[in-house]
Order: C-alpha cells, then sequence, then structure tokens
C-alpha cells in the first residue's frame, strides 16, 4: 500500500494549461485529514471559506506532509491525539501540525529534556563518590555522549546558551537513535544469582523440589513403551 511519500507523485506545478492531477488514493488520505481537523478546529472556516481555498491548501498539506517526512498513518493519528489537546479552535498551520506528527522523546518513553538533564547530572555526580544510581541505560548512555567539559564551563550567558543547545540536541539525537543493549550472558547470571541471594532457605528448598519433581516426570515418561497411552 501506498504511503504519504507517494501523495505528491502526481503532482505537478499548477500552469494555466495544466491543473494539478491527485490521484484517489491521495484524495482520500487528504480528504480524512481535513475532515478530522474541520472537527477537531470548529472555527476552520475562518481559514478556508472556498471550495477553492480548501483545494489550495489541501495540495500544500500535501506537500509539506512529503517534504518533512510525514509519511505514515500513525504519525498522522500522532497528529490528531496532539491537536485533540490544543486550546485553539482555529486551525493550526502545516507547520504546527507536522511537529504534532512527529513523536516528542517523551512520547516514547523517555524522561523530558530536564529531567533528563537532572538525571545525568544526578548519576555522574553518584558514580564518582562510588555510589549505585540505578539509571536507565539510557541515561548512562547520554551521560557518556554529553560533553561535561562544556557543560562545566558554563559561566556566562553565552556559554550556558551553548551549552543548554549541546544538551539539546545530545538528548534529542539520542532519543530518536538509542537502542536498549541486549542483556549478556554474564549479565543474566549475575542477575540470576542476586535473586537467588535474596530468596530464603525454605525458597530455595522448594525450587530444588520443583526441579527433582519436574526430572523425575521427564525420566517416567521416556521410560514409557511406544504403545502406551500418554
Amino acid at each position: 500500500m501506498k504511503d504519504l511519500r507517494e501523495l505528491t507523485k502526481n503532482f505537478a506545478p499548477p500552469t494555466p494549461q495544466q491543473e494539478v492531477i491527485i490521484d484517489e488514493f491521495a484524495k482520500n488520505i487528504i480528504n480524512k485529514v481535513f475532515d478530522q481537523l474541520s472537527i477537531i478546529f470548529p472555527a476552520w472556516k475562518y481559514n478556508w471559506k472556498t471550495d477553492k481555498e480548501i483545494s489550495s491548501a489541501k495540495m500544500e498539506w500535501t506537500k509539506a506532509f512529503n517534504e518533512n517526512g510525514i509519511s505514515t498513518l500513525e504519525q498522522i493519528k500522532l497528529g490528531f491525539a496532539k491537536a485533540r489537546q490544543s486550546e485553539s479552535d482555529f486551525l493550526p498551520s502545516p507547520g504546527k501540525f507536522i511537529s504534532w506528527c512527529k513523536p516528542s522523546p517523551e512520547d516514547l518513553g523517555y524522561p523530558s529534556e530536564q529531567a533528563a538533564l537532572t538525571k545525568c547530572v544526578s548519576h555522574r555526580n553518584k558514580t564518582k563518590m562510588g555510589i549505585d544510581s540505578h539509571e536507565s541505560n539510557f541515561i548512562i548512555e547520554l551521560v557518556k555522549q554529553v560533553d561535561w567539559w562544556l557543560m562545566n564551563q558554563a559561566t556566562d550567558f553565552a556559554s550556558q546558551k551553548k551549552a543548554d543547545t549541546h544538551f539539546k540536541e545530545t538528548y534529542l539525537n539520542l532519543s530518536v537513535n538509542y537502542k536498549e543493549p541486549l542483556e549478556s550472558d554474564s549479565a543474566r547470571l549475575e542477575t540470576s544469582n542476586i535473586v537467588k541471594d535474596r530468596m530464603s532457605e525454605q525458597q530455595l528448598e522448594d525450587g530444588r523440589k520443583r526441579g527433582l519433581d519436574a526430572l523425575k516426570d521427564i525420566k517416567s515418561k521416556l521410560k514409557r513403551k511406544p504403545n502406551d497411552v500418554l
């Protein structure tokens, strides 16, 4: 199935002799977008007063989607979800709606920029003091990528602005590209040992008993003859 990247394939710059051609798929998608926007924003008629203005707007919004990588229905649904949170009755600009279609770090389950900075500073300080911070892998990786020399040299407005920009860009870049590391065999073994250390003697004994019962059951099944009914 086509996605919105293909919506402008049949568009050409309008000329006095040539009309823009929109295929049926593009019409359906854009019509649905505009129908939904007209429901969410009751003052939409102040933006588009005539059929000609609506047609022109549909062309511009389609181009804007294509130019800004809005290519899936999931992105558009996210845009609608944020549109419903808007307190305005008036339509957003294409650029504003596009910003709603792009997931924020919070949408992806990461802390906000300010919360991430606070967590990074806390983790870094605790690590220096040999204290376990129990922070997420995302924050630990972010601490590694941030230029802390630059951050610590921010003593005036210009240097503070530069530091803020650096952290923001690092944070956003990681939130988009971050992949949770796979747990190694040694890490899994370490986790298993920690769990065992926290178990009481009775819990350990019950676990051994369940293991022996399961082994006994397997051996019993293996001794059965082929014609035995299971």
